[in-house]
């Protein structure tokens, strides 16, 4: 196969029309030498699997291991051309021409060709289908108006002229266009398997084929104990070198404890900041940053009318940001490898032009996240006095899940006790893996958003009036407009990066939504595992090149 030990490196294009990206590097060299002769891996879950189907999945964990699209991540932030041999932009760089690898085959055997990817698309902005990440098409030509029911969804920017021939169509030019292509949501689907198999489609692994490098082996796999074995067909086997990847769902924390004590767990997530602090010095410790961050939602449209006058107030909100010691909330909640918030944009996430400061040490409003209890209690005052309002009690919603009501509980002793006149009432719910969040039920709500591609793009625009994320509604034209114009940039110049300076900066000020933290995992993995690529955005573990030493 002419293409194995080849790695297209993405080098973007310049305004030349029709410019073609498609450079050779050497293969990274083998260590088949040093490897143990039994290459099985054993990863641990804490939640069943519930479904193979990419439109349906928010988290896709260890599955991201099955799916490879046009770009694939590569651990750098930069991605790499993978089943697409070479784009060519147009002049105005709002449509991009793939020309697809011939010898690129499904697990099965079938060739993934050019309309497998626009059955893939076409599928995730169906309403039958209402794929719950469908927002990320935003700016491909008509997406937002099949979102809004006003186009079918065969209206989509995207055709296949030929077998191996993919044309995109955008509605203004993306900058970042090649890093969401990355992302397993844009990856193909076997257009004959789904139709053959229909409502059965993906929900078993019998009913599912895959493009990457592994596949989920039908045979013995169940929700709660399943496996990944190597795609016989994928392009670039011979650099596969795990025979298999076995997933255990663990009920119990002892349980997963006890299987990485004996040897038959090769990673465990450290889920208290007190078990960070006892292996940090271990030599299987390791913390992963990422790009997410912890968040406080405000609802402005609660069945209280005295609620919505207080919270609809700018002033109330920088209250209390200003209320929350971010430092203490880190220590109490999360443990010393994770960050206070700078801004809603994580750190790491992007730097700016040649060598510029990351994007989350520019934020221009930092101040708005400062721990300034003075501040906080004139505010406050201030906002309860406009709103009529001596004493008030808030619901805050958290999700029954690691941190979080530690979070939620350190939250509410420190607004309680800076804010005069505040009662702060917790509410747990239910986690919605793979589907829509419910409907806001509190007046606070944590929730943790995370970046999809690396740009700040990718979670400032959560927060546009439209997005479904948005789940405060916050609302500013002004800023809307900003994440339009940084949208729809060429390049990532250097006013694509003031505008969402600015943009960052307007919903800081205003306090559309409250960030906290950054919260970073740690595990403890074995130390003879080598060769995993661990993104910081997007998909985490790529078990691809993934080996054991002896």
């Amino acid at each position: 196969m002419k293409r194995w030990g080849i790695l297209i490196i993405l080098i973007f294009c310049s305004a030349l029309s029709g410019c073609t990206i498609s450079h050779e590097t050497d293969t990274p060299s083998d260590s088949k030498g040093v490897m143990t002769k039994n290459q099985v891996l054993t990863l641990a879950s804490h939640r069943p699997l519930t479904t193979l189907d990419t439109d349906k999945l928010t988290q896709f964990g260890r599955l991201n291991n099955t799916i490879e699209g046009l770009y694939q991540a590569n651990g750098d932030r930069n991605p790499e051309l993978a089943l697409a041999k070479s784009v060519k932009v147009n002049a105005a760089r709002t449509t991009y021409t793939f020309t697809l690898w011939k010898d690129s085959y499904w697990s099965n055997g079938d060739v993934i060709t050019a309309p497998d990817f626009v059955f893939s698309w076409r599928r995730a902005l169906a309403p039958t289908t209402k794929a719950p990440e469908a927002d990320l098409f935003d700016g491909f030509q008509n997406a937002r108006k099949i979102l809004d029911g006003k186009l079918p969804a065969n209206q989509l920017g995207v055709s296949a002229p030929s077998r191996f021939k993919l044309v995109v169509h955008l509605e203004h030019p993306m900058a970042e266009l090649p890093q969401k292509l990355a992302y397993p949501l844009f990856g193909p689907q076997n257009r004959r398997i789904a139709k053959k198999y229909g409502r059965l489609y993906a929900t078993k692994p019998r009913y599912q084929v895959y493009a990457g490098p592994f596949m989920v082996d039908p045979r013995n796999s169940t929700p709660d104990r399943w496996h990944m074995v190597p795609n016989p067909h994928y392009w670039d086997r011979k650099h596969v070198y795990l025979s298999r990847i076995n997933v255990e769902t663990y009920r119990s924390i002892d349980a997963a404890w006890d299987a990485y004590d004996h040897g038959d767990l090769d990673e465990i997530r450290l889920l208290g900041k007190a078990d960070t602090k006892y292996f940090e010095k271990k030599a299987d410790y390791t913390a992963r940053p990422y790009s997410k961050m912890v968040l406080l939602n405000y609802r402005q449209t609660g069945s209280s009318s005295a609620i919505n006058r207080l919270l609809r107030q700018k002033i109330a909100r920088l209250a209390i940001s200003h209320a929350i010691n971010r430092k203490a909330l880190v220590k109490q909640a999360y443990g010393d490898t994770s960050l206070a918030a700078q801004g809603v944009v994580p750190a790491g996430l992007s730097r700016g032009l040649k060598g510029t400061a990351d994007f989350a040490a520019a934020q221009p409003e930092q101040a708005a996240l400062a721990y300034h209890p003075k501040l906080a209690r004139q505010e406050w005052q201030t906002a309860q006095q406009r709103a009529d309002l001596t004493h008030v009690t808030l619901t805050l919603s958290y999700l029954d899940g690691t941190n979080s009501g530690s979070a939620a509980r350190t939250l509410r002793r420190q607004l309680q006790d800076k804010l005069p006149g505040l009662t702060v009432v917790l509410k747990k719910r239910e986690q919605t893996i793979n589907k829509l969040a419910a409907p806001v039920n509190s007046d606070l709500t944590l929730t943790t958003q995370r970046a999809q591609y690396a740009d700040p793009l990718a979670m400032l625009s959560l927060f546009t009036s439209s997005n479904t994320a948005n789940i405060g509604h916050w609302s500013n034209q002004a800023y809307d407009k900003l994440i339009d114009e940084a949208s729809n940039a060429p390049s990532f110049n250097s006013r694509r990066w003031k505008n969402l300076l600015a943009a960052e900066g307007m919903l800081m000020r205003d306090q559309g939504v409250t960030p906290l933290v950054q919260p970073a995992s740690t595990y403890l993995v074995n130390s003879k595992l080598n060769g995993v690529i661990y993104n910081t955005v997007g998909t985490q573990s790529n078990f691809k090149s993934a080996y054991f030493v002896k």
